[in-house]
């Protein structure tokens, strides 16, 4: 399992980034992080550039659900795509202060019309390694099944968001 925090996490390459965590929201932590100067663009496989100059990255905690979202946003604010990830717990780091998640390995992605399900096998090898327990294993797969429902029936509450007021 891998704690991350919303802080440092996701940029690779990047030189310079300003950063706003919003820690007081009724049920979820959000930063965001717009990125001044980066080595070269992040481009996906499919061709999409999700980290550029100028672009947005936005990570939601929810505080009471088993995953993390961020969102991908470029310089004219527009969302490009969520990327979910399924997580063990989500809270606030007693050391630093800054809200975490225990990544479970197993994502969950949207760009456009395309849902993706990434790093199953991931999930599986942490099972077989005995980094995570079947509990756990069984809990990444639940959640991953409740996302796939709320993104492909558009009810997922974080989505629904008025993300932009944020940037």
């Amino acid at each position: 399992m891998r704690k991350k925090l919303i802080s440092k996490t996701y940029l690779r390459g990047v030189n310079k980034y300003e950063l706003k965590i919003y820690f007081n929201l009724e049920d979820c932590y959000i930063s965001v992080k717009k990125i001044i100067d980066i080595k070269k663009p992040f481009i996906l496989s499919n061709g999409l550039c999700v980290i550029d100059n100028n672009y947005y990255i936005m990570e939601v905690i929810p505080k009471n659900e088993n995953y993390a979202m961020r969102v991908f946003f470029n310089n004219k604010k527009e969302i490009l795509e969520y990327y979910f990830d399924v997580s063990l717990e989500n809270g606030m780091d007693k050391e630093t202060g800054i809200p975490y998640y225990d990544d479970l390995f197993i994502d969950v992605t949207k760009t456009k019309d395309k849902v993706e399900v990434l790093d199953e096998d991931e999930l599986e090898e942490a099972l077989d390694n005995n980094e995570i327990s079947i509990t756990d294993f069984e809990l990444a797969n639940k959640i991953r099944d409740i996302l796939l429902e709320q993104i492909n029936n558009g009810n997922n509450r974080y989505m629904n968001m008025n993300l932009e007021q944020y940037l």
